[in-house]
């Protein structure tokens, strides 16, 4: 399925109608760095999109090599970069602050405040490998630490208190926390919040009963501790608000196929459907209203190690010819009313 994403394909980054926010959320996979002119493709998809704020995971290089390259093809953006995660925006920044895990950004629109965050939590305590029959990557001395990433020989473990234990070792509930706080304090501000990216862990509206037994969950249900902070403190994923049926919209976005990369390089669990969608766009505000969100990348994903089409019934905004990363992309674009 493909909507009209008003004049997808435009050259013309940044010119969208008064008051409209197009954000983008993508991981770039070092920097863009896994295949040839990497810079120029994520160049390529900004202005493709045409979008005004761009959130970058892995992005340790990318932010300012991007915006360097959108400043020599006539675009200037705004660049806001910490160590792993990065902000362009076409918007004036009145602020910006490493948060470790995420780097934000208080953008002026029209004399409106949007606050915006790029998130990458950590990836390993991969907990969505356990009922998949493949360990977390936990380090020594935690828990399934013995089995790295590698398949486990007792096979799938299906109990959701060990799947939640080792997604709280992960500490990526207590990044969401601190996210939430410093958020609170902006929405009291009165700014509109937006933050998204790479949260290394899927949904708690996408491992439900109607999915218990696609993507190899082997019945399997989890209230998936980040995203359950997140939708508690009023925060709305793009995708799942327009698309509420995670069987039919599953939305997924990792691991996304790229024909210019070995399989062998795009996938952790080779024997397994590893599929999730791992990468969101959330916002909240009153004066912020969601006209669309679709998935960006290849239509194909990486299935129990093979290139497989998706036969969803997902909404994609773009799929470009060439792609430089092992995720798909989130395009969400929003009004901000006065």
């Amino acid at each position: 399925m493909t909507r009209n994403y008003d004049g997808l394909g435009s050259p013309e980054a940044g010119a969208a109608a008064a008051r409209e926010i197009r954000v983008l959320a993508f991981n770039t996979w070092h920097s863009g760095s896994k295949v040839a002119h990497g810079t120029q493709l994520i160049t390529d998809l900004i202005l493709s999109t045409r979008a005004s704020i761009v959130l970058l995971s892995e992005a340790t290089d990318a932010t300012t090599a991007v915006a360097a390259e959108l400043a020599r093809r006539g675009h200037e953006f705004n660049a806001v970069s910490s160590h792993d995660t990065g902000i362009l925006t076409v918007f004036p920044v009145e602020d910006s602050a490493d948060m470790q895990w995420m780097v934000k950004a208080r953008l002026n629109i029209d004399g409106r405040r949007v606050t915006a965050y790029s998130a990458h939590l950590e990836f390993r305590w991969y907990a969505s490998n356990l009922p998949r029959g493949y360990g977390p990557g936990v380090p020594a001395p935690g828990e399934f630490a013995e089995y790295n990433f590698e398949k486990l020989p007792g096979g799938p473990v299906p109990d959701p208190a060990a799947i939640q234990r080792v997604n709280a070792a992960s500490k990526r509930p207590e990044v969401i926390s601190v996210f939430l706080a410093d958020a609170k304090t902006e929405l009291a501000q009165g700014s509109s919040v937006i933050m998204g990216g790479d949260l290394n862990e899927p949904s708690l509206l996408d491992w439900t009963p109607a999915t218990a037994n696609m993507f190899d969950h082997n019945g399997v249900v989890v209230a998936w501790e980040s995203t359950r902070r997140l939708h508690d403190a009023g925060f709305i994923d793009a995708y799942r608000s327009m698309y509420p049926d995670p069987a039919t919209h599953p939305g997924l976005t990792w691991p996304s196929d790229n024909v210019e990369v070995d399989i062998a390089e795009l996938a952790w669990a080779p024997e397994a459907d590893e599929r999730d969608r791992v990468d969101y766009i959330f916002a909240r505000g009153d004066a912020l209203t969601l006209a669309t969100v679709g998935i960006v990348g290849p239509r194909e994903s990486i299935v129990r190690g093979t290139r497989q089409l998706e036969i969803t019934m997902d909404d994609f905004a773009a799929t470009p010819s060439r792609w430089c990363s092992d995720h798909k992309g989130v395009l969400a674009i929003y009004q901000l009313s006065d």
